[in-house]
């Protein structure tokens, strides 16, 4: 069985990933810094899909149901439609309601707090129809949002983008460069995406960029690329006056295992391989998928090319 999971650049992800690693290294020396994709995760019986995803944002958050489904099986997966789901921080619950088969939104607009224990419930549904009604549950705690000093911008005419496609291709792109210092008291997981015009370009979980603390932990990043606009997709097209905005996730080290398995399990798939093991999860009953809970910190700088 499997999971549906929307993709982009995963693969350039994975080089920008090695890039920060090495990066951060050689800061730390020098100053001491939408296509679906199916994801094969088990065979057998019918499991629940889930797509959770709460913020620090003021907004209506979501919920996405959808059942797992073949390999090889040509049609959309298929929606699970009149659960009953709600969200708790231990003293208020928020109450979800369906939009759309399979999309839930939270009846009013809330902020997660930073601190606070988000509980997820997911009830009335009956996935592998067998008639008993099932019961799903994940909990996540919010972390404090990071500080960040500073991004910058720089041009690169002949970025290396490893993966793109059969081959690794070279090619006009610009950098999204991150100034911040890493707290040393804590293990800290970060996740990067990026906004032109307040649009997100990296707008599904294969093109985040997440990286963890152990090569600069309590170190201050003086320079290092987080994020990349290729010069070559309309979307990411730069020009003058654009502004350009860096989301930086406080994550969890749960959630950033999730992506990290995802997108690995993304890059080494095909259709002659084996079947991989099943990626992590933090929702009980044997569901696939993930309750994602994070502050967001956004850095916003104006491209000026003149």
């Amino acid at each position: 069985m499997q999971i549906n999971i929307l993709k982009s650049m995963i693969n350039s992800r994975h080089s920008l990933q090695a890039k920060f690693v090495g990066l951060m290294m050689f800061a730390i020396l020098f100053s001491s810094c939408t296509e679906e994709i199916d994801v094969n995760v088990d065979s057998g019986e019918t499991r629940l899909s889930v797509e959770a995803t709460l913020t620090s944002d003021l907004k209506k958050h979501f919920v996405k149901l959808k059942e797992s489904s073949d390999v090889f099986y040509d049609q959309e997966a298929v929606a699970v439609e009149n659960a009953s789901i709600s969200v708790s921080d231990g003293s208020t619950n928020y109450q979800f309601i369906e939009t759309k088969p399979g999309y839930y939104e939270s009846e009013n607009e809330f902020a997660g707090e930073p601190g606070k224990t988000y509980s997820l419930s997911i009830t009335n549904v009956d996935v592998n129809k067998d008639g008993e009604l099932e019961e799903y549950l994940a909990s996540s705690t919010m972390k404090q949002p990071y500080a960040v000093d500073s991004i910058r911008l720089h041009y690169d005419p002949e970025y290396e983008s490893e993966g793109r496609g059969d081959d690794d291709e070279e090619g006009e792109f610009w950098l999204v460069s991150l100034y911040m210092k890493d707290d040393i008291k804590t293990e800290d997981f970060y996740a990067f995406a990026c906004r032109r015009n307040d649009i997100l370009v990296h707008d599904t979980i294969t093109e985040v960029l997440v990286q963890k603390d152990t090569y600069f932990n309590g170190e201050t990043t003086k320079g290092v690329d987080v994020g990349e606009f290729d010069q070559a997709k309309p979307d990411e097209i730069l020009r003058n006056n654009d502004k350009i905005t860096l989301e930086t996730y406080a994550i969890d080290e749960a959630y950033y295992d999730f992506v990290f398995q995802l997108q690995e399990m993304d890059e080494e798939q095909s259709m002659f391989s084996g079947p991989p093991g099943n990626i992590s999860t933090n929702i009980s009953n044997g569901a696939i998928g993930f309750f994602a809970v994070y502050s967001i910190t956004r850095t916003s700088i104006i491209l000026e090319t003149d």
